[in-house]
Parts: structure tokens; C-alpha cells; sequence
């Protein structure tokens, strides 16, 4: 085991929102294709706009370290909202950090350091998945439009 939660509920909520998530790139990939007629520039758009995502969304660069004028990029980012989700789907099934420092045992609680240090509300989960879900079909309707 990895330490994950072994709630079959938890599972296909983390499903979801992957395949949520993927389907929601695929379709925004899709939308870039049918944009532009030369196919290098899409694969170039779709490069640059995961790049975007990845360092906005709190993946490579941590949030704080980001100038604040920038700040606000985080808002446009759908992996930002995928990875809220997850996190919070996971460490909503009371998961415990056991350490010990310097020989004195620490038991704290995942979610109250999800909650100070990374800014994740414990309720999150589906505020973020109607946001994936918007995201997915406003895709949709785009590409059956163009």
C-alpha cells in the first residue's frame, strides 16, 4: 500500500476527476486543432498552455514564491483545480502524518497542514469538480460549434 486512502468511494471520486480533468484537456486540444489549420501551431499552443498550468497551478513553483502580480494566473489554471480536489478527496479520509522529531513521536493531522500550509479547504472537493465539469463542457460546446 502507499498509503492511500482504501475507500471505494474515495477511489472512484479520484477516478472522476481524472477523467474529468483529462477530458476537459482533450477537448481544449481539440478546440486548438480545430482553431488553427496548421497543426504545429496547436501542438505549440497545447504545449505552452500545460506549461502554463503546471507553474501556475502550484505544481513546479509553489504558489507563494510567485510575484503577487502574477498571482492571480492560479485562477485560470484547470490543474490548479484538479489537484484541490485530489487532495482534498485523499486527505478527507483522516489521514495522519506519524513522525518523530528530535525522539519525540508527532501525530498531526494531513488536513490541518493541507489547510495552513497549502491554503486546500476541506470542502472543496465539489466546488472544483463543478468547475472541471464547466470546463469540460464548455469545451465541448466550442468544438461542436466550430
Amino acid at each position: 500500500m502507499a498509503g492511500l486512502s482504501a475507500d471505494a468511494a474515495r477511489f472512484f471520486k479520484f477516478l472522476l476527476i481524472l477523467v474529468l480533468f483529462a477530458l476537459a484537456m482533450a477537448l481544449y486540444n481539440f478546440l486548438l486543432a480545430c482553431t488553427f489549420r496548421n497543426g504545429g501551431i496547436a501542438i505549440l499552443l497545447s504545449a505552452l498552455f500545460n506549461l502554463f498550468t503546471m507553474t501556475f497551478a502550484g505544481f513546479f513553483v509553489h504558489l507563494d514564491t510567485i510575484p503577487p502580480v502574477l498571482r492571480w494566473l492560479q485562477w485560470l489554471c484547470p490543474l490548479k483545480y484538479c489537484l484541490e480536489a485530489l487532495s482534498v478527496n485523499e486527505v478527507g479520509s483522516g489521514l495522519m502524518i506519524q513522525d518523530s522529531l528530535q525522539g519525540v513521536p508527532v501525530n498531526i493531522s494531513a488536513q490541518l497542514i493541507m489547510t495552513l500550509l497549502f491554503g486546500f479547504g476541506p470542502n472543496n472537493y465539489y466546488r472544483y469538480f463543478d468547475l472541471l465539469q464547466a470546463a469540460f463542457f464548455l469545451a465541448a460546446k466550442q468544438i461542436m460549434i466550430s
